[in-house]
Order: structure tokens, then sequence, then C-alpha cells
């Protein structure tokens, strides 16, 4: 240490103690005040020499504190998302048990078994779902499919023990007679390697506009009569054709189905033992 900073801090604390000395003492009083405003300036010195360390070190106490807050703010959020999460799947839960609910009245009569959609066909190929309901529920091949809210799904194309896989109504392989609410023109949907919905057969003298409602005929006896399949949303054809193409959007979302109704009660014709 420098010799003469030495010096000063010798004469601060000599100064220091003097001050305590002399303030027992009236009589030092003097002496007291001339120490002091020799004291002052070099004590202003030492603080303004400091101040660059004690403001580094409150700052980093500072950015301490506001990482600690920050993350304690996170694992808040994180909490309260979790289980905001949680509520909305049970509110979720409530709103199906509320449509299956509704939707009873509508098939008085009917035999409805409840499931649940656990995998999908994986490929792009095919338009498959499977449901965790199978032969020991009384599930059989052919059985319709429906939404919570009763619109169709599918059929069911295989059944084991305890689960089966439903062919969804936009399967290429799938078709189903249909006809259009409001002018009764007939027809059959069809499936496409899309997704899509496609009603053929329909005559070009056919009163068709968007909007219109298709529903199930039940020519065939593979599906029971007045089930919901979708809404017409395209028609096409020309004056020359026998046919016009009516494109048919299903109102059930089919790409996230969770639960489904089978109709236990409808067995396709086709199906029943002679």
């Amino acid at each position: 240490m420098h010799v003469r900073t030495r010096t000063w801090l010798s004469f601060v604390v000599a100064a220091g103690l003097l001050l305590m000395v002399s303030s027992r003492f009236a009589f030092f009083e003097p002496l007291e005040n001339a120490a002091l405003q020799v004291a002052d300036p070099v004590e202003t010195a030492l603080r303004d020499a400091t101040r660059p360390v004690a403001d580094f070190v409150n700052n980093f106490t500072d950015v301490n504190r506001l990482s600690d807050e920050n993350h304690a703010l996170r694992t808040e959020n994180e909490r309260l998302a979790a289980a905001n999460a949680r509520l909305q799947e049970v509110e979720g839960e409530n709103r199906q048990l509320r449509a299956l609910l509704d939707i009873r009245p509508l098939l008085t009569g009917q035999d409805l078994v409840p499931a649940n959609v656990f995998a999908r066909e994986p490929s792009n190929l095919e338009e498959l779902i499977a449901i965790d309901r199978g032969r020991a529920d009384g599930l059989r091949e052919g059985m319709v499919v429906l939404t919570r809210q009763g619109s169709l799904v599918g059929t069911i194309s295989r059944v084991l023990e305890n689960a089966a896989w439903v062919t969804l109504i936009t399967d290429p392989t799938s078709a189903v007679s249909a006809l259009i609410q409001e002018s009764r023109a007939q027809g059959v949907v069809v499936g496409a390697p899309d997704g899509t919905l496609t009603m053929e057969f329909v005559q070009e003298t056919a009163e068709v506009k968007e909007g219109d409602l298709v529903l199930t005929s039940g020519l065939g006896g593979r599906h029971p009569a007045g089930e919901l399949i979708g809404q017409v949303v395209e028609v096409e054809g020309a004056s020359q054709e026998l046919f016009q193409t009516v494109r048919v959007q299903p109102l059930a979302d089919l790409s996230r189905l969770e639960a489904v109704l089978v109709l236990a009660s409808f067995l396709p014709q086709e199906t029943l033992e002679p």
C-alpha cells in the first residue's frame, strides 16, 4: 500500500477514535469540529472510490433476485397452465356427457353402445378408427356408428373381442344410399382418398342447393333411414349431363373423433340370418 494512503487511513482511524472520545467531553467540541472538517473530504473520496464496487454488488444482488422471481413465475405459470388444461379436459368430458344425454331422446327405443376412439389407421389409404368396444359388448360387423350428436360416422367393418374397427363414410370404399332432405332427391354418398364426400347419381333435374341437408335414405338396407350425413357445399352439373355431382361436408369433424355411439339395435339386412 502506498505510504500516503496508509498515512491518510491512519489519520482517519485516529480521527474517528478521537471523535468517539471527544463526544463524551464538551471541552473537546472545537477539536471534534476540526476533525470532522478534515475527515469529510477523505470520507467523500473513499465513498466515491468504492461506489462502483458497491453498485456492482447491488446490481448483482438484483439480478439474482430477478432471476429467482422469474423462475418462481415460470413455475407458477406452468402449474396454472397444467391446472387449466385439466379443467378444460373435465369440461370437455362434461360436454360429452351432456351431449350423450341430449341425443338419447332423439333415438328413443334404440340400443346405443357408447365407445371411445383409441386408434386411427396410420396410412392415408384407408379411413378407419378403432373403438374400445367389441364382440363382448354385443357388437357385430355392419353395425352403424354415430357421433354423440347423432350424425353418421361409418359402419363396423371388423370386430374383435374387446375392440372393433370402424370404416368411416369418408373411406373410398364407403357408399351410403342418401337423399336431399329438402327436395327428396336421391343418390349415393361415396368417400374419396382426400377424405371428402360426394353424392353421385343425383338427377340433373333435381333441385339441390348449398346448405341442403343430406340424410340416409334407407335403400338397400345397409343403413337406417333418416340419419344425418352432412350438408351440401357445392353442386356441379351441366344441362347435357344426366346427373349432377354434389359435394357434401360431414357435419362432424371425423378427423378428431374421441367418442361415438354404436347403434346396436340396427343390423344391415345382408347380415341378418334367414
